[in-house]
């Protein structure tokens, strides 16, 4: 039996876009649901006690342009779409895969978290983590070929780059910038550059 059509499989899934914080287009975009039947499913969780809106803290879709914008976002969108690719394997470049994209998003936002709390000396603006909109912003890329993975044949790394991306930084984990004094900053600095 296909389940992937059943309304019952749509209304789940729903449920569970909803409390991981996507936005309501992407919901209705994922799940061919109606705008009135999410805001039904919305009110439903409220119903039951949940907090709908704290996962969710925007409600534009935005695109690589606004996403990745300098090295440290790169480098997050590295992160996070290193996991998707992992996870969901080959077909996340033809179609997204929701339940892989939400596994990936919890294992950036665990190593996120490690990762600040063992290096406060970066500044918290270094760990200014991407929501799972902008999660499936980027997988949107992705899977329409606007954004794929190169490799760096100096470090031997896989990066996510976006034709849409503003920043011309081509292997975030090689970029050193120059200080005023026109010598590569050290890495502390490097990490510390604001998002």
């Amino acid at each position: 039996m296909n389940t992937r059509n059943n309304p019952l499989h749509l209304w789940v899934q729903a449920r569970e876009m909803a409390l991981m914080g996507y936005v309501t287009r992407i919901i209705i975009l994922e799940t061919g649901l109606t705008d009135k039947q999410v805001r039904r499913i919305y009110r439903d969780l409220e119903d039951d006690g949940m907090e709908v809106g704290k996962n969710r803290t925007s409600n534009t879709i935005k695109s690589g342009a606004s996403l990745v914008t300098n090295q440290l976002s790169k480098l997050h969108a590295s992160l996070l779409m290193g996991f998707y690719r992992q996870i969901g394997g080959r077909a996340v470049e033809s179609s997204t895969s929701i339940s892989a994209l939400d596994r990936a998003y919890r294992m950036y936002c665990a190593a996120i978290s490690e990762i600040a709390s063992v290096s406060t000396p970066m500044g918290k603006e270094a760990f200014q983590i991407f929501t799972i909109t902008d999660a499936w912003c980027l997988a949107s890329e992705v899977r329409s070929g606007d954004a794929m993975f190169e490799h760096c044949c100096d470090c031997g790394c896989d990066f996510f780059t976006s034709v849409n991306q503003a920043t011309g930084i081509h292997c975030p984990h090689c970029f050193q910038p120059l200080n005023a004094k026109g010598a590569a900053m050290p890495a502390v600095e490097v990490f510390a550059e604001p998002a």
